[in-house]
């Protein structure tokens, strides 16, 4: 019988690995997917770590001021992704980086980009771009890493359960907000990866030296993002009050509860050092940045940089503030891409997403009620500090920053406890199961995420960002037909002005082009407004398309839709409506001249709508 127990414990702990094994296999591909299919970027605040970052590579010293808005948070992350950019030997330029003019972050927005993605982008990565994604690389592997401390957590919890913490690293791994903060340059990923290695090691501490490790961990996720400072009380208490000590102090019985077999103040005392001397450690990591922010901005965490680069909150926060905080977490917390945020999955992910957290609340419930001493009723008091905790203190945190700054209702900033979350979440499912159940809940739990984040990968990234599709021919015939070709390859084959939505509202104009061959070239529309004796009205320049297909990436004979809103108050004064090509940048490319206006000049008259 015994022999039987043996074996069957191994084989499990074999399955385990295996499992665990392909799961963060699938999250490295998933990771390198989200990365590389995602334009530069498109990810919340990432052209501005990547400013960071490349401030660092170029200058061979760490920013001052507010000049880099991101250089209010420590700089780890930013000094491993120039260390790597370096190590290539790529270039940390922003040529790349082409802002678009005509971005909005409404649901009917006629672009989400913040960028005009052109062939500089390009596979094979080079020079800003290969930096870019070397940058992104980090956060791939800290959400890998991540991923394995998911699973480690559960397992330093429930040491005989198998189940629960890979079902709960499946989540963080497929999780879509995880895979595309964890495909971003960003320091989110790996400050949430360090923060949860400390965790695991507060639950490990059985001697001075994993002690020490967790302190370094806690140390590291500071000097990655200060907000992780929230978690250093958690780890602390986490390793006071597991005290597994050697043998002749402390152990543990089979269902958690601690028995002292003759010495528990000594253990007590032995405790308290430890969680001390992890603090210490921690401290002794954070104090350089600390005392540069004390010499540069006159407060440890620089809190006047801080001010000074962030969007303020004007008031107190409010009941009505709260509720909007709380969904905004949840919300974005299960997934929402685009650079700001702005772009929403489609409702079906949140109605199951829904369902899943009102299941698992059940599952509790059930799980509370049974009597054979299930996963809920084996936690230890240390685990419950870790499960409970590090949620609660990274709600506060981000609280106590609401009371002073706007757009923290992202839930990429509840990542630093995003394992404990997963590992809560499982615990609810797990209720719903026998202990035969058990065994399943990876495998179909992980195959469920794994499928969302497939999709979550194409309707959140692909699709937003894929190239507008061609306008239906009979649109294009009953546009004003032009036929005019620019530069020998751009051809206006028409336009169409249509009808202001309401009094006074802009006038949408749209153009259609077509490229006789591929442009090769990034190259600028100018839309410009003239009043009497040529005095400028407006001007508007952009990318064609609202600048979600660069010219550079056309193909031959594709036609393109432009529509252009111009303001109906500055169509009332202008006499003259002219329309120009250049590359870019505008202001230094030469015109592309129309073919039949030679002497006209390089802009090209488009007849004015009647009043």
């Amino acid at each position: 019988m015994r022999e039987s127990l043996v074996l069957s414990f191994d084989v499990s702990r074999v399955a385990a690995l295996v499992l665990l094994g392909c799961i963060l296999v699938a999250r490295l591909i998933l990771g390198f997917a989200y990365s590389a299919l995602n334009p530069l970027g498109e990810a919340p605040d990432e052209a501005d770590h990547y400013a960071y970052a490349a401030y660092i590579g170029m200058e061979g010293r760490l920013p001052e001021g507010p000049e880099l808005t991101q250089s209010k948070h420590p700089p780890l992350y930013h000094i491993l992704a120039a260390g790597l950019s370096k190590a290539v030997g790529s270039e940390l330029d922003f040529t790349f980086l082409r802002s678009n003019p005509d971005v909005g972050v409404s649901p009917d927005a006629a672009a989400p980009n913040f960028f005009v993605h052109t062939r500089l982008e390009g596979w094979p990565w080079k020079d800003g771009p290969l930096s870019m994604h070397l940058g992104r690389l980090v956060s791939v592997i800290a959400g890998v890493v991540l991923t394995a401390a998911t699973y480690a957590l559960g397992r330093a919890i429930w040491p005989s359960w198998y189940g629960g913490p890979l079902a709960a690293a499946a989540f963080v791994a497929f999780l879509p907000e995880s895979l595309f903060i964890g495909g971003a340059m960003s320091n989110d990923m790996l400050a949430a990866m360090w923060s949860t290695l400390a965790l695991w090691l507060a639950l490990r501490a059985k001697g001075a030296g994993v002690a020490i490790l967790a302190g370094a961990a806690m140390g590291l996720a500071f000097l990655t993002k200060a907000s992780t400072v929230g978690l250093w009380p958690i780890v602390c208490v986490a390793i006071l009050v597991n005290r597994r000590c050697p043998k002749g102090t402390l152990s543990t019985t089979d269902n958690g509860r601690a028995t002292a077999d003759g010495s528990g103040t000594r253990s007590l005392r032995r405790s308290a050092g430890w969680a001390v001397l992890a603090g210490v450690v921690a401290s002794l990591i954070a104090i350089p940045w600390l005392w540069r922010n004390w010499k540069l901005y006159g407060g440890p965490l620089g809190w006047p940089l801080v001010l000074a680069t962030i969007d303020r909150r004007q008031g107190s926060l409010y009941a009505a503030d709260l509720l909007a905080l709380g969904r905004g977490w949840f919300v974005s917390f299960w997934g929402k891409t685009g650079g700001a945020g702005q772009l929403a999955l489609p409702a079906p992910f949140y109605i199951a997403w829904v369902l899943l957290v009102l299941a698992a609340a059940v599952g509790w419930l059930i799980g509370w009620r049974r009597k054979d001493r299930g996963p809920i009723r084996r936690v230890t008091p240390a685990g419950w500090v870790v499960l409970l905790g590090a949620p609660l203190m990274t709600v506060l945190s981000i609280l106590s920053y609401s009371r002073v700054a706007l757009g923290t209702d992202q839930g990429r900033l509840l990542f630093p406890a995003l394992a404990p979350i997963a590992l809560l979440l499982v615990l609810g499912i797990a209720g719903w199961l026998n202990p035969k159940g058990y065994r399943w809940l990876p495998v179909g739990f992980g195959g469920a995420m794994a499928a969302i984040a497939v999709l979550a990968l194409v309707s959140g990234i692909v699709a937003p960002f894929a190239p507008p599709p061609p306008p239906p021919p009979a649109e294009v015939a009953a546009a004003t037909a032009v036929n005019e070709t620019f530069g020998g390859r751009m051809e206006l084959l028409a336009y169409r002005w249509g009808e202001a939505p309401k009094e006074g509202a802009a006038i949408p104009l749209t153009l259609y082009w077509r490229a006789s061959q591929p442009p090769g070239e990034d190259l600028r529309t100018t839309l410009r407004l003239s009043g009497a004796a040529g005095s400028p009205v407006w001007e508007w320049k952009r990318s064609p398309g609202a600048g979600r297909y660069s010219t550079d990436r056309w193909e031959a004979n594709r036609v393109v839709r432009d529509m252009v809103l111009v303001p109906a108050e500055a169509l009332g004064r202008a006499t003259r409506v002219e329309l120009g090509l250049r590359p870019f940048p505008q202001g230094e490319g030469a015109w592309l001249l129309p073919a039949t206006r030679l002497d006209a000049g390089p802009l090209f008259l488009i007849e004015k709508p009647n009043p």
